[in-house]
């Protein structure tokens, strides 16, 4: 264990202190996030009003929970672009010319693309202008990958030019021969690349393309895109912040995320498989999907371990103290890893609990300590981990990290277990009791 932080001697880049202002975004989306989460919750209870007031109708249900799952995915996805942006530079000792320029000009990007397809989105939405202009400019209606054509176009243009800006600021470190973990920063380009070329996925179908084939390319994208190369990525981050740290030594670090890339895209690719329930796959497709999708929380519950071991070994040295919260994050990843993605999903992937329980609250139990529990506490994590090395270490005060913290996950708890999974639960026993009495009686019942 170092004695002195080893980062706490390098100066953060221009091109690394403008990645601040990426992160003041996910904070901005995320807060808008949950206020559109909680507006539609209250719309099962109260119908088209809130509180009284009749704001369905202008913020219909269907643009307020389109705009509570695309934020979920952007502010998750721009802080984990965010730390690209940042560690590259930290990585190679770097700074490419022009860098801070090109970090500004994809910052302005995204805001017009989340600020564009938001609005257009919700005027495709009141349905006033046609499906042309829907599909388009306006709003797809599909879940997580719901904005307009253009828009899309707009983003996978953005994805490649920051795939440019993190590819000329490595490059020097993989020239360079005397670069300590050379293969890690070597699979962390790799998988920066799919992140920005695997995009184009959500390009594969037209207008009047039939939905059984929408729903096989919008799967490779939301399951392949973000729970096969994002994971990758994110955990050659994560193996080479502790790496530069000195809390584990590189050469573990390297033979860690070799056996967990192969986790996760073994796991991941045919695990996409459980997802295809509407593109008429077959009983035994699902079930092997379902089987090999179990795989996938092998690799970041092996994080989250990891983290609590830094942790843990962090007590020694005062200096750790400073990244504490970060380390947390990814503990509480390995958690929510296994109980949300793992126990949680799988209690839906199988086959015959696909067809009973498909689209009931047990799907959003999966998918709240999923997505925020997995990847929205490790984008966190990320993120004060780069916010931290853009901050003054006098200026950088953890007190009101450990409450949010635990608000975070406590609330997370909460609204997944004494809320939507006991619904769930209650939904799904009319949905499969009831089959009992019709002729697609499933094997299993013996009620006559």
């Amino acid at each position: 264990m170092p004695d002195a932080d080893p980062l706490g001697r390098l100066k953060a880049t221009p091109s690394m202190r403008a990645t601040r202002k990426y992160f003041y975004v996910v904070i901005g989306l995320l807060l808008t996030q949950v206020g559109m989460g909680a507006i539609t919750a209250h719309y099962a209870v109260e119908g088209h009003s809130f509180f009284g007031l009749p704001l369905a109708e202008v913020l219909p249900w269907v643009v307020s929970r389109t705009i509570h799952t695309q934020f979920g995915v952007l502010w998750i996805a721009t802080a984990w672009l965010a730390t690209g942006l940042y560690i590259a530079p930290l990585l190679s000792g770097h700074e490419p010319k022009l860098q801070k320029l090109g970090v500004d000009v994809l910052f302005w990007a995204l805001i017009f693309i989340v600020v564009g397809s938001t609005v257009t989105g919700w005027l495709g939405t009141l349905q006033r202008l046609g499906t042309d202009f829907s599909f388009w400019l306006g709003n797809q209606g599909l879940a997580y990958t719901s904005m307009g054509r253009v828009w899309q176009i707009l983003l996978f243009i953005g994805l490649l030019f920051w795939l440019f800006l993190v590819a000329r600021a490595l490059l020097p470190a993989l020239r360079d021969k005397a670069t300590e973990g050379r293969s890690l920063i070597a699979m962390l380009l790799l998988s920066a690349a799919c992140i920005g070329l695997f995009y184009a996925t959500s390009l594969a179908w037209g207008q009047h393309t039939h939905y059984s084939m929408i729903e096989y390319w919008r799967w490779w994208l939301v399951h392949l895109w973000v729970e096969g190369f994002f994971e990758v990525f994110a955990t050659a981050v994560i193996a080479l912040i502790f790496a530069r740290l000195g809390l584990i030594r590189m050469a573990s670090a390297n033979r860690a995320i070799v056996l967990e890339t192969i986790v996760f895209l073994f796991g991941g690719i045919l695990g996409t498989l459980h997802h295809l329930y509407f593109t008429g796959a077959s009983t035994s497709v699902i079930a092997i999907g379902a089987v090999f999708s179990a795989f996938e929380v092998v690799p970041l519950a092996l994080v989250g371990f990891e983290g609590w071991q830094t942790y843990r070994r962090g007590g020694a040295a005062p200096w750790v103290a400073r990244y504490q919260w970060a380390i947390l994050c990814f503990v509480a990843v390995g958690v929510w890893n296994t109980v949300g993605a793992g126990l949680l999903g799988f209690s839906i992937n199988p086959p015959i609990s696909l067809y009973y329980v498909q689209g009931l609250n047990m799907t959003p139990a999966h998918g709240h300590a999923a997505l925020f529990g997995v990847y929205g506490m490790l984008g966190i994590g990320l993120m004060l981990f780069c916010l931290s090395g853009v901050s003054d270490a006098e200026q950088w005060d953890n007190r009101l990290l450990k409450p949010t913290f635990w608000l975070l996950n406590i609330g997370l708890f909460m609204m997944v277990f004494l809320s939507i999974l006991p619904s769930g639960i209650y939904q799904a026993w009319p949905a499969s009791s009831t089959a009992c009495g019709t002729r697609a009686r499933p094997r299993w019942c013996t009620r006559r």
